[in-house]
């Protein structure tokens, strides 16, 4: 009796593992709701009082397309408000998985990491990146992005949006290095300063330059009015750092150029 009493109890057992395990691979299958969030706390106070004047991306629409990668795995892309994932296809059953995602999606070349974890890239255009960590089973995870590139507008003596006849063009680094596990871009110290025009606001594309740094009476650009061009000049040092904006000034009044953050001299 003792013996019968033993293997009905290891039946017994083994039906209700065989349960957990048949409701674990089907929690594995259900889709996984991925949101999205940017953090706009831009840190140039001239642009945190006119941001809902400032075209800076403050999210990411249905239908646009992101890159995304678990830990250990290649970006793929990913369209927002349409795609899903599922545990089983993440491939992860143990342990805090992290979410690496960036916008504009990857090319293939990165997003396969066929040159290892960094990218090569050009400045011009906005680039995000986010994270997020998750168990495995989690049916919703929350991707973080941040400005990992530094937005530039121009703004009239009021700190309004400029729509005057004048185009400013800055002269800047722009080629630069990006870790694409954290989103870091390094500027290449050896690249030559390239002309960027920097767009204005009613133009609805907001121009963006790479993270880098500027010394006091460094030629970093032009404006022309009339036929006219003049040169613009750091006054002091310059630390255009991710997420920070550059803000140009422009003073009908003094005809003087002065920068949102530092003043600059023509």
């Amino acid at each position: 009796m003792k013996r019968k009493n033993f293997l009905i109890l290891l039946a017994a057992g083994c039906l209700f593992s065989c349960q957990q395990q048949d409701e674990l691979q089907e929690t594995s299958k259900e889709a996984t709701n991925f949101s999205i969030s940017i953090d706009d706390a831009l840190s140039d106070p001239l642009t945190r009082t006119s941001n809902d004047l400032f075209p800076a991306r403050n999210s990411i629409t249905t239908g646009e397309v992101i890159s995304m990668a678990a830990s250990g795995q290649d970006y793929t892309p990913f369209i927002v408000g349409k795609d899903s994932r599922a545990w089983n296809e993440i491939g992860t059953a143990t342990g805090t998985v992290t979410f690496y995602a960036h916008y504009p999606a990857l090319t293939d070349e990165a997003a396969t990491r066929s040159g290892g974890n960094k990218r090569y890239l050009k400045g011009g255009q906005e680039h995000l990146f986010g994270t997020a960590e998750a168990a495995p089973g989690s049916q919703n995870v929350s991707l973080k992005f941040k400005r990992m590139t530094v937005p530039v507008i121009i703004l009239d003596e009021n700190d309004r949006p400029y729509e005057g006849e004048a185009k400013v063009e800055l002269s800047l680094k722009n080629e630069g290095t990006q870790d694409l596990l954290n989103g870091t871009i390094e500027i290449n110290e050896n690249a030559l300063s390239e002309n960027i025009e920097v767009k204005k606001v009613s133009e609805g594309v907001t121009t963006n330059v790479l993270p880098q740094k500027i010394n006091a009476g460094e030629e970093i650009g032009t404006i022309t009015v009339g036929g006219v061009t003049q040169k613009i000049s750091a006054v002091e040092d310059l630390d255009l750092k991710a997420g920070s904006t550059l803000s140009v000034r422009l003073s009908k009044r003094f005809g003087g150029i002065i920068d949102g953050n530092v003043p600059l001299y023509r």
